[in-house]
């Protein structure tokens, strides 16, 4: 009996571990694109990351204070939100509630990570902002580390939302796209936006060419709030449309950088930068 037990608690976690990763994908793209939401308009937010920490949080009882769990789990947040569903039997059931009930929190500039737990038919979603770690780094830095984890990501096959993508060649870095990169998030950390398109207009094909890039091939994924190149590279990897950048095999080149503004609503801004060159 107790064998039993045992294999039905292991196979119920990888049935929670299999519906928490579309979930997130489903969440991720609806924050992707600009949403009506309780009869206001909300802007595209960037993507959520996995927080493993955050699927862990267990909350004693309802006067429990929401940082005291965090911070038992082993999260430091700056700020946090937790939506209990009872009843769906399936990711897509839960995104339609989430969808119908809690639009405005799934559409929040001020959350940047995601973890999610499931028992039977209830689930827990908790939204958080991480603090930034002191230990974070300059960008160079920083995307020296990306680099790496992309081209990791990249090194296996892996599955884009309903696209399946073979294992793709390295990315080489370039300092003309990590220029670009960097002017993009630092114009949107100073001047209080979050969007592909510039406030005068531009888009990544332009910001490039400024920087001397001539290019055949040119793609863009944005984040915010991520305080690390790991958690802004699992968010990317958990949104199917910033994925299918990663994974694209005719990307050649990459640059990446983050800008920091602690009076901003996001605190951090990051920009990745895909090209291949003209031959």
């Amino acid at each position: 009996m107790k064998r039993s037990l045992a294999a039905f608690a292991l196979l119920a976690g990888v049935a929670c571990a299999q519906d928490r990763a579309p979930l997130i994908e489903r969440i991720n793209a609806y924050r992707s694109a600009p949403q009506q939401c309780q009869g206001r308009h909300s802007a595209a937010a960037g993507p959520l990351a996995p927080a493993g920490s955050l699927d862990r949080v267990e909350i004693g009882s309802p006067q429990e204070p929401l940082q005291d769990a965090l911070r038992r789990a082993g999260y430091t947040a700056s700020r946090a939100q937790v939506i209990v569903l009872s009843g769906p039997p399936g990711a897509g059931a839960a995104m339609g509630l989430l969808r119908e009930r809690y639009c405005e929190a799934l559409m929040s500039p001020q959350f940047s990570d995601i973890g999610i737990s499931r028992e039977g038919r209830t689930w827990r979603i908790v939204l958080a902002q991480p603090l930034l770690p002191a230990d974070l780094g300059g960008w160079r830095e920083a995307a020296e580390e990306v680099l790496r984890l992309v081209n990791e990501a990249r090194s296996t096959p892996r599955t884009c939302g309903a696209e399946r993508y073979a294992r793709a060649p390295p990315l080489a870095a370039d300092a003309r796209l990590a220029a670009a990169a960097l002017a993009h998030s630092r114009d949107m950390a100073t001047r209080g936006y979050f969007a592909h398109a510039a406030k005068d207009g531009s888009v990544v094909g332009d910001r490039a060419a400024r920087e001397g890039y001539r290019w055949r091939l040119i793609g863009e994924n944005i984040a915010a709030g991520q305080g690390s190149p790991k958690h802004v590279v699992a968010g990317w990897l958990a949104s199917p449309q910033h994925c299918v950048n990663i994974m694209k095999p005719g990307f050649t080149e990459m640059g990446v950088a983050y800008f920091l503004n602690p009076q901003s609503t996001r605190v951090i801004y990051w920009t990745q930068v895909f090209a291949a060159p003209e031959r």
